[in-house]
């Protein structure tokens, strides 16, 4: 038997109160002792609202097309999720299927009623598609966002609610930091997170210029970082540190757990703070901002 991931269990556990069949007479003892399963029911499409909640921005009209193809000669195979509103249903989870459904030129789509929250129809989106890594990373980084700014939720929560290791959630949502012209081209594809999450580490406008060579030269992941190793290993006549340099790097090393190094030229530099994991990373962005 195939083990459940911490998703399956996740995203299990909220559908606990989905509305199941009534049990009969001759069914009961059995019943009793079997997992309930969920009443699926034939819904008219035009009285389900999208999700407002739905992480997911872009649709590949293609795939939709196969799917829409594939509801046409088999039905549709597994049934929406949905939740009661005043003017009918909302979607909580099955917007691909609803779309090509509606291609397909269905009426009505068998769906699911349960009772959840704003919070949980939200995780539930983002279970959906992450299980399936069917968003972009920049949609998942904007679904973990909303959690925190929409519900309040800290990056330990983001990352128990969607079984993420805290340190993913935490490089996740650094992408968001990143300018909207690299963004813009990670949304569609253009740009892989591989490259995002090198780029982070450069200043912005040194960004958007390696972002015209990586699309120009059609760089990859590994081509950007030896490119950024050749230019910051150019022979340089360095001063020695001064005594208080070398103890304000002592200090901060100490305080930090990880090793820090200033570079200064009277009075300007920068302070470059070493890391060598995403969770020593995920480590010193929790202590500097406290």
């Amino acid at each position: 038997m195939a083990k459940k991931t911490s998703l399956n269990k996740g995203l299990e556990a909220l559908l606990g109160d989905v509305a199941a069949p009534k049990e009969t007479k001759t069914t009961k003892k059995t019943s009793q002792k079997a997992k309930k399963e969920p009443e699926s029911l034939e819904i008219n499409i035009n009285k389900i609202k999208t999700n407002q909640y739905q992480p997911r921005t872009t649709f590949d009209e293609k795939k939709l097309q196969e799917l829409s193809e594939s509801i046409k000669k088999h039905g549709v195979v597994q049934p929406i999720l949905v939740r009661e509103d005043e003017d009918g249903y909302e979607l909580v989870a099955g917007e691909r299927r609803m779309r090509a459904s509606k291609l397909a030129g269905l009426k009505k789509i068998p769906a699911v009623i349960t009772k959840v929250t704003n919070i949980q129809s939200l995780e539930i989106a983002i279970l959906e598609n992450v299980q399936r890594e069917d968003l972009n990373p920049l949609e998942i980084s904007k679904g973990y966002q909303r959690l925190k700014e929409e519900f309040g939720y800290t990056q330990e929560q983001v990352a128990k609610s969607v079984g993420k290791p805290r340190s993913t959630i935490a490089n996740s949502l650094r992408l968001l930091t990143l300018s909207p012209k690299i963004q813009a081209e990670l949304e569609s594809g253009n740009l892989t997170e591989g490259h995002a999450k090198v780029l982070l580490g450069v200043d912005a406008a040194q960004a958007d210029t390696l972002l015209d060579t990586i699309l120009k030269d059609a760089l990859s992941v590994r081509d950007l970082e030896s490119l950024l190793t050749e230019k910051t290993t150019t022979p340089t006549t360095k001063k020695p540190k001064s005594t208080d340099e070398k103890n304000l790097e002592s200090a901060l090393s100490s305080k930090l757990g990880s090793k820090v190094v200033i570079q200064d030229t009277n009075g300007k530099g920068k302070m470059v703070i070493k890391y060598y994991s995403y969770d020593e990373l995920d480590g010193i962005i929790e202590k500097i901002s406290v």
